[in-house]
């Protein structure tokens, strides 16, 4: 079992994303199926060069996720439009 958690500033993020995107990152966000077992949704996909970091794509936005396998903790850090994430995210 995973443990999730979720930074501040994500849900901040989130609040600003449109409701069709929101409702569509929030299902995975909040669901069950992460804490299951966050590689089997196939829609996780590492950031290059870095290690603990992964990202989620929903139409133009992204989601910043970090993943300790070790402590098995998924914590999402992110929601940006595509633009963006790359610059403000790891």
């Amino acid at each position: 079992m995973w443990e999730v958690k979720h930074k501040k500033r994500f849900y901040k993020e989130l609040a600003k994303i449109p409701l069709p995107t929101r409702k569509e990152i929030e299902e995975i966000a909040f669901g069950e199926e992460i804490k299951e077992n966050p590689f089997q949704l196939g829609r996780i996909e590492k950031l290059t060069g870095y290690r603990n970091y992964f990202k989620i794509s929903f139409g133009e936005y992204r989601v910043g996720l970090k993943i300790d396998k070790k402590s098995n903790t998924v914590e999402f850090r992110r929601a940006l439009h595509r633009k963006d994430i790359y610059r403000k995210f790891p």
